[in-house]
């Protein structure tokens, strides 16, 4: 929400002149522990973790499990790229988890039924970066498979457990969203339990 409605007061270009779109991006340092405790407030999101990698399950940060191997490179994260731009079918925005080498680790997608507040609570105090210009290598990214699912976390004798809960009702237009980001990644598009 931080870069949409300044590139919607910005001139206005036509879908024929995408070569001159941008995006906004901004920075917040995060780590992963401190991400994983705020995931849970952003209710129903798409979630597109990295192609799996040998460091996902092992290095986990201390005092946490994760409930499924596809979660661990959330708990890697040390920076929180948000990115936002208009397109010819709206609004789009998400952010990517980078750990401390700046490598992908995952994506999460704002959706229509995705808590606002909570989302612009989790980039408060971002530093703005340059805008970078809208093409593949900023909009797609390298990612397993998109799902669209809820965060949840809960304590297993002293250590705190990333886990996912059923994501309940979505809207069409979420659905929409999630159907064409999975896509542009060129991967399945899953629907979290309950979805």
């Amino acid at each position: 929400m931080f870069g949409w409605l300044a590139h919607a007061l910005a001139s206005v270009r036509s879908c024929a002149d995408a070569t001159g779109w941008t995006i906004s991006r901004a920075s917040v340092r995060m780590s992963g522990t401190e991400l994983a405790a705020q995931l849970p407030l952003l209710g129903g999101v798409l979630y597109l973790p990295a192609c799996r990698s040998a460091r996902a399950m092992r290095d986990i940060a201390p005092g946490w499990l994760v409930a499924r191997e596809d979660l661990a490179p959330l708990l890697h994260t040390e920076e929180l790229r948000a990115s936002s731009m208009i397109g010819a079918d709206g609004p789009r925005e998400w952010i990517d988890c980078l750990d401390a080498a700046g490598t992908f680790c995952a994506r999460l997608h704002l959706l229509p039924d995705t808590d606002y507040l909570a989302w612009d609570a989790l980039l408060s105090g971002g530093t703005l970066l340059p805008a970078a210009p809208v093409c593949p290598g900023e909009v797609a990214c390298k990612a397993a498979i998109a799902e669209l699912l809820c965060f949840r976390t809960h304590r297993l004798a002293s250590l705190r457990v990333l886990d996912t809960g059923a994501l309940g009702w979505l809207s069409p237009l979420g659905r929409g969203i999630a159907r064409d980001v999975a896509r542009a990644a060129a991967v399945e598009l899953m629907s979290g339990a309950g979805g």
